[in-house]
């Protein structure tokens, strides 16, 4: 059983900041670890963005999966890496919801049927 993406097409944008080496691989990483549920990754997105006034730091996961279904999430915080760790679990969070309701469904039009 497989329990990882394997080669997900990750793309990691920076607005407003060089991206570094270090914080695209921590990126790529987080979302290698999004498990393979359903529904199945096709491509990543990810937004990162730094605002001058106010120290925040913003970063945006969207998710384009099998089946014509599109997961977003987003967090903002005072350090990039927190925004990101954040956003992959919320992200994951909402992959989790979307399978169980995914099987709730389908289990239910089998008992139906």
């Amino acid at each position: 059983m497989q329990t990882a993406n394997v080669n997900v097409p990750v793309r990691v944008d920076a607005r407003h900041f060089a991206l570094t080496e270090a914080i695209r691989l921590h990126t790529v990483h987080k979302i290698d670890q999004l498990h393979l549920d359903y529904p199945r990754i096709i491509e990543a997105h990810v937004i990162l963005d730094i605002q001058k006034h106010g120290n925040r730091h913003f970063a945006e996961i969207i998710l384009h999966c099998a089946d014509h279904i599109t997961l977003e999430s987003s967090a903002t915080t005072t350090d990039i890496y927190v925004s990101i760790d954040s956003a992959a679990l919320k992200i994951a969070q909402q992959m989790r919801k979307f399978k169980t309701r995914y099987l709730a469904t389908y289990r239910n039009a089998r008992r139906a049927a």
